[in-house]
């Protein structure tokens, strides 16, 4: 049973952070349009207005394009929502990483040795069925999320801790100095 729980807690951690990932895309695409969009509005107004004052065809120019950009955008925002979206991963990821402590509480749990291993086997069931109805409901993520996600994990790896590390986040009195040198 232990190794079937590992490989669902190790499937878990995978899809947790290809969720955050995929969440950090859609707002670095919102952050991005949304100032393309300030930008190229501002300065077609300011195209339009200086019309008032002259007849330069290249102002004329500039501006329709600007103007094009802008429509674009609004079109796309109207298209995708990038704000729902990104709330939609993020959502999936808290509740992953909810599923992702059950099942390490249950690994805890088999090598205590504290509950039997029928009632393992129950809290193991209750947190797969919890953990399908996420996987139903979830998001699609792209192949950028999955690369992004890989390198966080096994390059950068973003869920693993030094013990200073550790040690850093608690008070004295529950740090664990040389205990493990």
């Amino acid at each position: 049973m232990e190794t079937s729980v590992r490989r669902s807690y190790a499937s878990v951690v995978w899809s947790h952070k290809i969720q955050e990932k995929q969440c950090d895309i859609y707002t670095k695409q919102y952050r991005f349009l949304e100032t393309l969009n300030i930008i190229s509005a501002s300065i077609t107004s300011v195209g339009i207005l200086s019309l008032i004052f002259t007849n330069q065809f290249w102002i004329k120019i500039i501006s329709a394009i600007l103007s094009f950009v802008t429509i674009f955008v609004s079109a796309y925002f109207k298209s995708f929502d990038l704000h729902r979206m990104t709330l939609s991963n993020k959502t999936t990821a808290n509740k992953l990483l909810c599923i992702r402590d059950q099942l390490y509480l249950i690994i805890l749990k088999i090598h205590m040795e504290c509950d039997s291993a029928n009632d393992l086997l129950i809290q193991y069931e209750k947190t797969l069925k919890e953990l399908d109805e996420i996987y139903q409901s979830a998001p699609n993520t792209t192949d950028k999320a999955v690369k992004l996600a890989r390198k966080a994990l096994n390059v950068s790896k973003d869920n693993t801790f030094t013990e200073d590390e550790i040690n850093a986040f608690l008070p004295d009195e529950l740090r664990m100095e040389g205990k493990y040198e």
